[in-house]
């Protein structure tokens, strides 16, 4: 990924990852510690369990009070770092340092901060001493009100924005510091999650396993897609829980394979979110094979990008939660597996 530095720390921090549709920012600070070591507390035990979720748009958000303060709603991205709205992080008065600007997956440019010393607290668990990016999410929450996105992934625009209490503000993600705390399991269906101890969790279920690659920033997986007519390609794909589509392929992955549809078979639609916008085409693969777990026609992004995350040659795609909310799913990166359980 292109980097930035900023010469102020000597950190170099990688590119903001895109979307509305996959609202992450990947932001790392790979040279220079910032503070302590993070402090986990749950109320008692090794789990929170029963953490309440909203989903709104295939977008999972939960309540997170920053340093004591009213709770504030963050979406929970596994594509991303940990991120704090700048008007929410203005009004908290905590310390921004700044950190450059980054790319997303539009072609423009935005400002990016850094923070830390902050805690984070959900239903039954603190994190101290947490660091986060800050930058601006007001075009991307403007994005977000504009979206339809149904339960099989397929987006449309609204005839009129979304207002009122119907979309949880969008003031921060949950991003990859949040998930390498924990084993997190998403119950989709019950909307709840679950917080355990790494070294306690023990799972005894039935589920299908998906070993992960956990790399910086972010967790892949290997997977079988099959266009019509076509053998099966093998992809390395991001699992992405801050995406509310099922499926994003990549330009050049796109034009690897040659899997664009004719266009009688897609629908051409702009992504707008930081950075700008990027075009796509939107149409079906035949199937994705997750394990042995077959996903049978998963609407499908191809993406026309010429710049940005989406025109990367690093990786194939972003698997999103129009296929996760199939399952009840569980991230245990210090296991490096991701299981998906059908019931």
């Amino acid at each position: 990924m292109k980097q930035v530095e900023n010469v102020q720390t000597g950190c170099y921090f990688q590119n903001v990852h895109r979307v509305i549709l996959s609202i992450s920012l990947i932001i790392s600070c790979c040279a220079v510690s910032l503070g302590g070591a993070p402090d986990v507390r749950f109320a008692s035990g090794k789990s929170a369990l029963n953490i309440p979720l909203r989903i709104f748009n295939n977008h999972v958000y939960l309540q997170v009070s920053l340093n004591n303060a009213k709770p504030l709603w963050f979406l929970l991205d596994t594509g991303a770092g940990n991120i704090i709205n700048l008007r929410n992080a203005r009004a908290l008065g905590l310390k921004l340092n700044p950190a450059g600007q980054t790319t997303g997956v539009g072609e423009g440019l935005a400002d990016v901060f850094f923070t830390e010393n902050v805690s984070f607290t959900l239903p039954g668990v603190t994190i101290a001493r947490e660091k986060s990016a800050v930058l601006s999410l007001e075009n991307v929450e403007e994005c977000l009100d504009k979206m339809e996105v149904d339960l099989q992934g397929k987006v449309s625009w609204r005839a009129q924005a979304a207002g009122g209490d119907e979309r949880p503000s969008f003031d921060g993600v949950l991003g990859d510091e949040f998930f390498r705390h924990f084993v997190v399991e998403i119950d989709y269906a019950a909307k709840s999650m679950n917080l355990y101890d790494p070294q306690s969790y023990h799972y005894r279920g039935q589920g299908e396993r998906i070993p992960l690659e956990v790399r910086q920033k972010h967790i892949y997986m290997r997977a079988l897609i099959t266009a019509s007519g076509r053998s099966p390609i093998n992809g390395l794909f991001m699992i992405d829980s801050g995406s509310a589509v099922a499926l994003v392929l990549t330009s050049p992955f796109v034009e690897q394979h040659k899997l664009l549809p004719p266009p009688n078979q897609t629908t051409p639609f702009s992504i707008c979110g930081i950075g700008g916008d990027s075009q796509t085409q939107i149409g079906t693969l035949t199937e994705i094979l997750l394990g042995k777990l077959k996903i049978e026609n998963p609407m499908t992004m191809f993406s026309q990008a010429t710049n940005g995350v989406l025109s990367s040659p690093d990786f194939s795609g972003h698997v999103g939660n129009a296929i996760l909310r199939r399952f009840k799913v569980v991230f245990d990166y210090s296991r490096r597996v991701m299981i998906l359980d059908q019931k």
